[in-house]
């Protein structure tokens, strides 16, 4: 299967999402390319409270709305080979503020996106998409089914001129 481009599958993304919010007609599957619904997408929105931030502290007061009993470098999402998966940011305190993902950097683990570095958008509210490309490999007779990644993370508050910047660290596991 001949892996679409990462603009196009932007795009049909957020126009995915764009007509969910305006509840607009829903998207069918006809309305997509064929190696856009053959798959999942995952949104994994990282909720920071923008206000509490004073310098790069962005992890200690983010949150992906998992349990409290599970941290931001615990917090897994659960995907296969094919699926798209789409980072995004969003204040919960205040909506003036920018919440942008910048880029996701492999650290460890499998690459399932096949590559190392994925680059964000580059505009406000600046949003990550990769494709799982790859499936879980063998080292040594041990499955290795779990990638480590950072997530970089800049918020642009409204009233400040200054950006902040952090990094998380999550996972991503192939079954």
């Amino acid at each position: 299967m001949k892996t679409a481009k990462p603009l196009l599958i932007f795009m049909a993304i957020m126009s995915l999402m764009a007509c969910k919010e305006k509840s607009e007609r829903e998207i069918t599957d006809t309305d997509l390319p064929i190696t856009i619904y053959s798959s999942n997408v995952h949104v994994i929105t990282l909720y920071v409270n923008t206000v509490q931030i004073e310098n790069n502290d962005i992890n200690e007061h983010a949150t992906f709305r998992q349990p409290d009993t599970i941290l931001n470098k615990d917090y897994t999402t659960h995907v296969r080979k094919g699926d798209i998966v789409v980072w995004k940011g969003e204040s919960t305190s205040n909506p003036l503020d920018i919440v942008n993902i910048t880029s996701i950097n492999h650290q460890g683990g499998p690459k399932l996106f096949g590559k190392n570095l994925l680059q964000g958008n580059k505009g406000d509210n600046e949003v990550v998409v990769g494709v799982i490309t790859e499936g879980p490999e063998m080292k040594d007779g041990t499955l290795l089914d779990t990638e480590k990644y950072d997530l970089h993370v800049t918020v642009k508050k409204n009233e400040e001129p200054r950006i902040y910047s952090d990094k998380i660290d999550p996972k991503i596991q192939v079954h």
